[in-house]
C-alpha cells in the first residue's frame, strides 16, 4: 500500500475549480490546505483554474518537477484537463481528486467518496491505481491546417447517438434560459432535454470497425468506465485497468430500442437483446459530421472520421485501500 502517510509522497500543490460544487470548491481548497498542513506535508501552492483549458496549457507543469502529489478539486472535466496536461508532458505525478462535479463519473468508478471531506479522509489510508484512458483523434488523416483535425482524452467514454444528443440540448439549456434551473438542479435540465432528444428524430448511422467487427447504428458508446452517469452503465463489463475498451452497440436503432436500453442502463444492466457488446483496442469511425458526439459528457463536434484506442496506466490516482 502506497499511502500519503508515506515519506515518497509529502509535497503536494492544490489546484481547484472555482466554479465546481457550485462555488465551495474555494471554501474546499482552504479546508484541503489545512487538512495537508496537520499531516505535516509541505504545501507548495494552493491554485485556482482560471480559464478553461488553464490547468492543461499550464498549471499540470508549473510544479511538477518539485511535485509528489496533486491535489485536485473539481468534477470529471477538471481531472480530464490535468491528465490532458501531464500527457503532453509524458510525466506522471500521484493525483488525489477530491470530487465536487455534478456526475462525478470517475469518483463513482473508483469507489473514491463522494463527499469532499470523506475524500480528504480517505488520503489517510489511500492505495495509488494505474488508470487507462482513451483516445479520441478526430479526422486524423486530414491536413494539417483542417479544422477538425483534433486529439482529446477520454476517462469514461464516447458516444454518438442519443446519449450525445442530450448533452448537446443540455449544454443548450443550461447557456439559455435553463441556467439558473441547471446551476441549482442539474438532474432536471438532463431530464428535460432527455424528453427533447427522445420526441426528435433519430440521428444517421455511424459506422464502427476493429480488428474483429463491423457495424453501423444511430447509437453507440466507447467506454473506458462501466459507470455512464449516476449509477447508470452502458457498458457494464467495462474495466479502466484491462486495457481494453468496451463498446456497446444498438442493433436496432429505434426509439424504443434505445429507451429500454437506458432503462436497463439506470439499473446498470445490460440489454442483451438489443445491443452488440465487444472489447477492443482500436476503434475507427466514419459518419456524418451531423452526428451528436459526446466526450465524458461534454458536446463535441463529430468530423465525419475518427479513431479512437487505449492508452493503458496512463495515470496514477489515490483510490480507497480495502484490506
Amino acid at each position: 500500500m502506497n499511502t500519503l502517510n508515506s515519506s515518497s509522497a509529502k509535497r503536494i500543490i492544490i489546484i481547484y475549480n472555482p466554479i465546481s460544487g457550485r462555488g465551495l470548491a474555494t471554501k474546499m481548497a482552504i479546508k484541503a490546505e489545512a487538512f495537508a498542513t496537520q499531516k505535516g506535508w509541505q504545501v507548495l501552492a494552493n491554485v485556482q483554474s482560471e480559464y478553461a483549458g488553464h490547468i492543461e496549457k499550464e498549471l499540470a507543469g508549473r510544479f511538477i518537477d518539485e511535485t509528489d502529489l496533486i491535489m485536485l478539486i473539481g468534477g470529471d472535466g477538471t481531472l480530464r484537463e490535468l491528465i490532458a496536461g501531464l500527457q503532453t508532458l509524458k510525466r506522471q505525478t500521484e493525483i488525489a481528486f477530491i470530487p465536487m462535479g455534478n456526475a462525478n463519473v470517475v469518483a463513482r468508478e473508483l469507489n473514491i467518496p463522494l463527499k469532499p471531506q470523506q475524500a480528504l479522509k480517505m488520503l489517510e489510508s489511500s492505495k495509488v491505481a494505474c488508470i487507462d484512458i482513451g483516445i479520441l483523434d478526430l479526422n486524423p488523416k486530414q491536413d494539417a491546417h483542417s479544422i477538425y483535425q483534433q486529439s482529446l482524452i477520454f476517462l469514461a467514454m464516447i458516444e454518438i447517438g442519443f446519449g450525445a444528443k442530450i448533452v448537446h440540448l443540455v449544454n443548450q439549456l443550461r447557456l439559455g434560459k435553463l441556467s439558473r434551473l441547471y446551476q441549482l438542479w442539474g438532474d432536471l435540465v438532463y431530464a428535460i432535454a432527455g424528453v427533447l432528444a427522445f420526441i426528435q428524430k433519430n440521428s444517421d448511422e455511424t459506422e464502427l470497425s476493429t480488428h474483429n467487427q463491423q457495424a453501423s447504428s444511430k447509437h453507440l458508446v466507447i467506454s473506458n468506465m462501466k459507470t455512464y452517469a449516476k449509477g447508470w452503465a452502458l457498458t457494464p463489463n467495462a474495466n479502466c485497468q484491462d486495457g481494453l475498451l468496451n463498446i456497446a452497440v444498438n442493433n436496432k436503432g429505434s426509439r424504443l430500442s434505445t429507451l429500454m436500453t437506458f432503462l436497463l442502463a439506470a439499473q446498470g444492466k445490460p440489454n442483451s437483446n438489443k445491443m452488440t457488446y465487444s472489447q477492443a483496442k482500436e476503434v475507427i469511425l466514419k459518419g456524418s459530421s451531423k452526428a451528436y458526439m459526446q466526450v465524458d459528457g461534454d458536446p463535441i463536434s463529430f468530423s465525419g472520421y475518427a479513431e479512437v484506442r487505449v492508452e493503458p496506466k496512463a495515470y496514477n490516482i489515490h483510490i480507497p485501500h480495502e484490506p
